[in-house]
C-alpha cells in the first residue's frame, strides 16, 4: 500500500473565472511534488475540463453555486499518482453532440488513466485518476487548502 501525500482542497463559486484559480493552484500544487511539465500538463488540463464542464453544464440556466476540487497525491514504491474529484450541486445533462465544443470528457480521457463520471440528484462527481509517474521528494510537506470565502471573493472580483 502507497504512502498518503500531500493534499489540495478548494471550494469555489461556480464562475468561469473559477477555472483559472484551479489550473493555477493545480499547477502549483503538481509542480511541488515533483510532476514532470508534460505530465503536469495533462493532469491540469483534465482537472480544469471537470471544473469548466461543472461551471458550463451543472449550473446553466440557473444561480451558480460551488464547485468543490480535492486533490490527494499517493506514492507506491517508486511512482506517484494523483486522484481528483471534481464535485458540483448542479443538475447532469448528458454529452450532446460534439460539434465545435462539447469535448471535455474525451480530453479528460485522453491525459488521465481513469475517469469516473457519477451523475445524481444532488450534483455530479467527477473523479480522476492521474498515469503513474516518477515518485520526487516533495517540496512541500504541508496540505495545501484554500479556504472558500478567500476564494469565493478572488472569484468574485472577475466577475462581469
Amino acid at each position: 500500500m502507497g504512502d498518503r501525500g500531500d493534499a489540495v482542497h478548494m471550494r469555489l463559486l461556480a464562475v468561469p473565472a473559477a477555472a483559472s484559480l484551479v489550473r493555477e493552484r493545480m499547477r502549483g500544487w503538481l509542480g511541488a511534488l515533483g510532476w514532470a511539465e508534460a505530465d503536469l500538463d495533462d493532469v491540469v488540463l483534465a482537472v480544469h475540463e471537470a471544473v469548466t464542464n461543472s461551471i458550463e453544464h451543472g449550473y446553466a440556466g440557473c444561480e451558480p453555486g460551488e464547485v468543490e476540487v480535492v486533490g490527494t497525491r499517493t506514492v507506491d514504491g517508486g511512482v506517484q499518482r494523483a486522484r481528483f474529484t471534481v464535485r458540483d450541486e448542479g443538475r447532469w445533462r448528458p454529452p450532446r453532440d460534439p460539434g465545435f465544443r462539447g469535448r471535455g470528457i474525451t480530453v479528460m480521457r485522453g491525459c488521465m488513466a481513469e475517469v469516473t463520471i457519477r451523475p445524481g440528484e444532488g450534483g455530479t462527481e467527477v473523479e480522476l485518476l492521474s498515469r503513474p509517474v516518477p515518485a520526487h521528494r516533495s517540496r512541500t510537506s504541508a496540505p495545501m487548502s484554500v479556504p472558500a470565502p478567500e476564494v469565493r471573493s478572488a472569484v468574485q472580483r472577475y466577475e462581469p
